[in-house]
């Protein structure tokens, strides 16, 4: 075998993995239109950014602020 084929096949290896690591973490529900933390609407646009949200972006923030500091004092 060519090393250039070689080469040809790693990097379809390594393709496919991404993909099915991609399809893998994609979420599999949709995004909610209201907030499950403050019961707010959630915009459109985030929404579509981030597919299968349940927070707004302030509740968002704070969870992610609370998760990443607990344990800490």
């Amino acid at each position: 075998m060519r090393p250039e084929d070689f080469a040809q096949q790693i990097e379809l290896a390594e393709w496919e993995h991404n993909q099915e690591k991609a399809i893998r973490a994609a979420p599999s529900r949709p995004s909610a239109e209201t907030c499950a933390e403050c019961g707010d609407a959630i915009p459109e646009d985030r929404r579509l950014a981030e597919i299968g949200c349940t927070r707004c972006v302030e509740c968002q923030a704070q969870h992610e602020y609370e998760q990443n500091n607990r344990g800490r004092r």
